[in-house]
């Protein structure tokens, strides 16, 4: 497992896509006003808001995140800017899981529950009951999250120990912790369609809570 941060990452991004400049830059409009509400984990292929299809579907050996960026920045124009919507990126590459700090930590996911609740009702994307629930119930607004996506399809690829011991070492414990989210990760954490293959469940297991 390797945790990236940040500046690597947009130092590997635009060294290996040739991006320049980063629009997307904090502000007292986009920033977190007090803490985030909560920890969002999706994946790429079922995202219901931002997917990134047709590939890759499954997680390789290989590097992908350079590609979802350009996928990105082609299938979502609007946001003109090398920064992802999601605070981190999941993905196994050459036998080991990294985890990329793919948004700055402080600023909020791109877009507030309305707009999502928009951009989901115009998606092909079916959703899990649970997402339904989500956008129904609201337990916290989307924008007011840490967002963890996942590379692949969670209904095919398959998730070792590993992947839920990256997830929880270096995204949950670290934010619960220093964010005090009282509630606790069970209440805190919440899956947003994924797919039949990920078990939430294991998230609290490998996090220490």
């Amino acid at each position: 497992m390797h945790y990236v941060t940040f500046e690597d990452t947009i130092k590997i991004i635009t060294e290996a896509a040739r991006l320049s400049g980063i629009r997307d830059e904090t502000s007292t409009s986009n920033t977190f006003t007090t803490k985030p509400r909560g920890i969002l984990i999706q994946d790429t292929f079922n995202n219901p808001i931002f997917s990134i299809r047709p590939k890759p579907q499954i997680d390789t050996d290989r590097l992908d995140l350079i590609d979802i960026f350009r996928r990105f920045r082609e299938l979502y124009k609007s946001f003109d800017t090398p920064l992802l919507p999601w605070h981190f990126v999941v993905e196994f590459v050459k036998g080991r899981y990294y985890v990329f700090n793919t948004r700055p930590i402080n600023m909020k996911y791109p877009i507030d529950t309305n707009t999502a609740i928009k951009i989901v009702k115009e998606s092909d994307i079916k959703l899990t009951s649970l997402t339904e629930r989500y956008f129904k119930d609201r337990p916290f607004p989307i924008s007011e999250a840490i967002h963890v996506a996942i590379v692949g399809d969670s209904n095919l690829d398959v998730y070792t120990k590993a992947t839920y011991d990256a997830i929880g070492r270096f995204v949950i414990s670290p934010f619960t912790k220093y964010f005090k989210l009282t509630e606790g990760v069970g209440q805190s954490v919440f899956p947003l369609n994924l797919g039949k293959h990920f078990n939430i469940d294991y998230i609290v297991r490998f996090s220490g809570k």
